[in-house]
């Protein structure tokens, strides 16, 4: 009497399972089946069919982790990760949309207008990185920024302008 070996190869263990090499490599790959025994290419019987009675139903296939145990059984009132992962998203959305930049400026503006906020010595569209007179008169227009100065054309934060530019700075430190 011989005794059937444990350890089955790839091509075994499709037709163990009643499907072809091809198939089984999938299913190993997507987590139906499980991987080779480290170092091997063979696959334990019992774990197959360990694998074959959770996919069928035979066995639970909950974690025995008493942490885990605890934690479903403790859980009252809140609700699944998956769903207190959304929760949070939309939370985050929703804390993000409070500080949403109102004038409509483009980004390379928003980013002029929060270099002004940061650095008020710099006040000559020279001393500004990116701005030129254009970029700075488009802000002029926006009402963000007010020209002063008869020489030499220098410009400050308006109110709105310092307002919006703490939103742009809150806006994007949300930034998903």
């Amino acid at each position: 009497m011989t005794i059937p070996p444990r350890l089955i190869g790839r091509k075994e263990a499709a037709e163990y399972c009643g499907i072809s090499p091809t198939c089984f490599s999938l299913w190993v790959s997507t987590h139906k089946m499980p991987p080779a025994i480290p170092g091997t290419r063979m696959w334990d019987k019992r774990a197959i069919d360990a694998r074959l009675d959770e996919i069928g139903g035979l066995v639970s296939s909950v974690p025995r982790d008493p942490f885990d145990k605890w934690e479903r059984e403790n859980r009252t009132g809140r609700s699944s990760g998956r769903d207190s992962l959304a929760e949070w998203r939309a939370g985050k959305e929703k804390r993000r949309a409070k500080y949403r930049p109102q004038m409509g400026l483009e980004y390379k503006l928003e980013s002029i207008l929060v270099y002004m906020a940061a650095h008020p010595e710099c006040d000559t569209a020279a001393s500004i990185p990116n701005a030129g007179p254009a970029m700075l008169q488009t802000l002029q227009k926006a009402g963000a920024v007010r020209a002063f100065g008869r020489e030499a054309l220098r410009y400050a934060l308006t109110e709105e302008g310092n307002a919006e530019a703490a939103r742009i700075k809150k806006w994007r430190s949300l930034a998903p």
